[in-house]
């Protein structure tokens, strides 16, 4: 395997910053709509599920991009 250059490097990094930065929105906002609710006593609908859903999603989403990044960082340790 080639070394990648400190370019490919950071833009490697842009991206993986980039795609966490787009689920932490979305679980942020779907998670907020939900908490409102409830804190506003109002019964939880489909909706509220489906936000759930969602925001566990962007988790599980984002657990899976640190899991490869971590395995990609090890390759340079190891």
């Amino acid at each position: 395997m080639m070394t990648p250059t400190i370019e490919e490097l950071a833009h490697g990094e842009r991206k993986f910053l980039h795609d966490i930065a787009n689920h932490i929105v979305v679980a942020h906002g779907m998670s907020s709509f939900v908490h409102r609710a409830l804190v506003e006593n109002k019964p939880i609908e489909a909706k509220d599920i489906d936000r759930l859903e969602r925001a566990i999603d962007a988790i599980n989403k984002m657990t899976a991009l640190l899991k490869e990044r971590r395995t990609f960082l090890h390759t340079f340790t190891e």
